[in-house]
């Protein structure tokens, strides 16, 4: 694929002119004039700040102009629409859904898109069918017209990614994502799969043998994660196939505040609160969240999970994005949290306090003070907490709101 150029005016519009590409479309909008407006109009896209992405797609034996694609950034943050073409000629080759493939993978994990709409004439029967193998929903048809889209619906899990950076990237599969850190194999949400929906019953093989499939290339990664959105608080036991096998179940609550819900709690004149800045303040960072773990996981795991994450999180504060924050006592670090920001949100991370000055409002005094510095550089605040994790209350006095709930299969090795 590549940007169009004046030249491709002449073979553009013989592709658009056949009759059976045209069935759906109304006479005009096939002409030549149609066409070579068409194609200024993708031409001036291509100028800076750039919104919108109408690719030639090319045969790569011959150089033949075969189709286009398109993605085009909306007026609301993170949405694009998409469109795909192809010549007559080339149906049925599979040069639409792989042209396709490309430009949302790089939609989602390089240019911030969390969802993708498109449209198409209902009888448009190969239309819809390569929207479904994409993973598009389509809602019921009206005046003719069928709306699609393609989102990743977890608010929670990919606030997680987002801030993962260039080092991850999502890849549509069948029936959901890939979401891949290599430079993190021991990371388990950081090397899973995100499904639509959760597991049917009796799909546990099917889906080991999908995880499988989807790493295959990656054999560093020893662990298998599913997760999937959730309408509603669930039950454990409608995985038992999952628990008797070894995983793990979890629910996660998103939740948010803004400036409106937020209820700042005063801070104690004897602490300090400020960013972690040395190398002692950062060691002291992983004892704290090491002591805090999972008993689950072993040390030595948790240790490279944590120097990926410290790793990352320096790098967003080198960047402008954020901190690590720590609440001291003279040099001794009693509790942490992270802010860091994205586009129009906040995400909190690694929340964690010592044991013995646990009950003590430590991490309410850290939050609120964390929370009031992030509301003046975005207008919404995220923090994804275990549904059984012991600080919910705490997060909801301090104003934040229920928005979202996720769930989780994990089976790493050593579970059984």
């Amino acid at each position: 694929m590549r940007d169009f150029i004046a030249e491709d005016l002449e073979p553009y519009g013989r592709l658009r002119s056949g009759l059976a590409f045209g069935r759906h479309y109304p006479a005009a909008e096939t002409a030549p004039a149609f066409s070579s407006r068409l194609l200024d109009r993708f031409i001036s896209q291509q100028q800076s700040p750039r919104r919108a992405w109408q690719l030639a797609v090319i045969r790569r034996d011959d150089g033949k102009l075969v189709g286009s694609v398109g993605l085009r950034l909306t007026v609301s943050p993170g949405v694009a629409s998409f469109g795909v073409e192809l010549a007559e000629a080339a149906w049925g080759q599979g040069y639409a859904e792989e042209a396709a493939r490309l430009l949302l993978d790089a939609g989602f994990n390089h240019l911030g898109v969390n969802r993708v709409e498109a449209d198409t004439a209902e009888g448009n029967a190969a239309a819809l069918c390569l929207a479904g193998r994409l993973g598009f929903v389509a809602a019921p048809a009206r005046d003719g017209r069928v709306s699609l889209a393609l989102s990743l619906g977890m608010l929670g899990a990919q606030s997680e990614w987002r801030l993962l950076g260039a080092s991850s990237s999502l890849r549509r599969i069948d029936g959901g994502w890939r979401l891949l850190t290599e430079d993190q194999p021991g990371f388990y949400f950081g090397n899973a799969l995100w499904l639509d929906h959760g597991p049917e019953p009796g799909s546990r093989r099917e889906w080991e043998r999908r995880f499988a499939a989807a790493f295959a290339d990656y054999p560093a990664i020893r662990h298998r994660v599913l997760q999937w959105p959730l309408g509603a608080p669930a039950s454990a036991e409608a995985h038992r196939d999952w628990l008797d096998a070894g995983y793990r179940y979890e629910e996660t609550i998103v939740l948010l505040m803004t400036g409106e819900t937020l209820r700042p709690v005063p801070l104690s004149p004897s602490l300090t609160i400020r960013p972690l800045t040395s190398d002692e303040d950062w060691a002291q960072w992983r004892r704290l969240l090491l002591d805090a773990r999972d008993a689950e996981h072993l040390e030595e795991d948790y240790l490279s999970f944590l120097a990926g994450h410290e790793r990352r999180y320096r790098q967003l504060e080198a960047e402008g994005c954020g901190h690590t924050w720590g609440v001291f006592d003279g040099r001794a670090l009693l509790s942490c949290a992270g802010l860091f920001l994205q586009p129009g949100l906040g995400c909190v991370q690694q929340v964690a306090t010592a044991e013995h000055v646990r009950r003590l409002g430590l991490a309410s005094q850290l939050l609120s003070h964390i929370a009031q510095w992030g509301l003046q550089r975005a207008p919404r605040i995220l923090v994804a907490a275990d549904a059984r994790y012991h600080a919910l209350q705490l997060y909801r006095q301090l104003g934040f709101v229920d928005a979202a709930r996720e769930a989780s299969l994990c089976w790493w090795s050593g579970r059984a």
